[in-house]
């Protein structure tokens, strides 16, 4: 199939999934997703600081990368993004494997930088919500990374941006990886995600003092796997509808609540929970455990959903690229889900 030179497509090679979005730009002005696809490929499996990529899991992400590239092929894309974080960007073979991906699926993947994965994360979660007036600390919550990046939206760039080598699958290896943990396993792995996320929380209050502001009047905004799983669980969504997530609110005390009841449950009886995505169920306590101590650590008492970040981030500088637009946090384009 040729080129269709409104159609465009971005690939996210994460520490547990591989996301795919393939969408259409119309009249340069509104985007509709045609095909949405995501793999749970566990390439966080077994990783350690400066280690290596799991052999079974780099397998499995070429796999699913190949039936990727056969869906870009056969909707005649006009440009890819493919971007790969956190356990690549740390991995001694991270590089060896997307040389890999290049001459196995002809995707050209790169690593992102903390850097430049918080600003992708930023545009993506902001096309994804209705205006924004305020001050917006967003969060990125993956694997093995969380992304912050405190956004004024009536600025050009991030006040601030940082990443810190804490996510739901590193947190569950090395505190949470027992069937139903006990109370011990759980404050262990609660100090470690505190411990981890004091020095955001310090930076975020610091530049808010700076501009006259407090933590009082930020607004808090998750995106990726675990904050979005969580959202669904809210919603009890039997089947996942991105648009839906768009805009949810979870207070704290839900998010308490259910790390109480996911740490009651054994793995397997977790997969009978409402809106728990499969492939998530041993990682999510995990995942939820970090929400709440984002929350407790800036002393808010909820944040608001996004299932948009780095995926549609991607997608966006991709179109910028393409037609020669500059890049800018907020699109001027709007999503039209079905």
């Amino acid at each position: 199939m040729g080129h269709n030179e409104s159609v465009f497509a971005a690939i996210d090679i994460g520490s547990h999934t591989i996301r795919l979005i393939i969408a259409a730009c119309k009249e340069k002005t509104t985007l509709q997703p045609l095909c949405l696809e995501r793999r749970v490929t566990r390439l966080a499996r077994g990783f350690r600081d400066h280690s290596v990529l799991d052999q079974e899991s780099m397998r499995t992400s070429l796999q699913v990368l190949q039936e990727y590239a056969a869906l870009v092929q056969q909707h005649g894309v006009a440009a890819i993004a493919c971007g790969a974080t956190g356990v690549v960007r740390r991995a001694g073979n991270g590089a060896d494997f997307l040389g890999t991906i290049a001459r196995e699926t002809t995707i050209n993947g790169a690593i992102l930088s903390e850097e430049c994965e918080a600003l992708l994360s930023v545009k993506g979660i902001l096309s994804g919500l209705a205006g924004r007036p305020g001050l917006m600390l967003a969060f990125d919550l993956g694997g093995s990374s969380t992304e912050f990046i405190l956004v004024d939206p009536t600025q050009p760039q991030p006040v601030w941006a940082t990443s810190v080598f804490l996510g739901a699958a590193t947190l569950t290896e090395a505190f949470l990886n027992r069937d139903a943990p006990d109370r011990e396993a759980l404050e262990q792995a609660s100090a470690a995600a505190r411990h981890a996320l004091q020095p955001i929380v310090e930076r975020v209050a610091e530049h808010l003092r700076r501009g006259g502001g407090s933590v009082d009047h930020l607004d808090v905004v998750g995106t990726a796997g675990t904050v979005t799983t969580l959202a669904a669980m809210h919603l009890q969504m039997e089947v996942y509808r991105p648009y839906r997530i768009n805009g949810t609110r979870l207070s704290s005390a839900w998010v308490s609540d259910t790390i109480e009841t996911l740490a009651g449950l054994p793995i397997a009886r977790r997969q009978d929970i409402p809106g728990l995505e499969k492939g998530r169920e041993d990682i999510i306590l995990g995942g939820a455990v970090i929400v709440r101590e984002i929350l407790r650590g800036l002393r808010r008492d909820s944040l608001t959903v996004t299932d948009a970040g780095l995926l549609e981030g991607l997608l966006l500088e991709s179109i910028e690229d393409h037609y020669g637009w500059p890049h800018t946090l907020k699109t001027p384009l709007t999503w039209l889900w079905q």
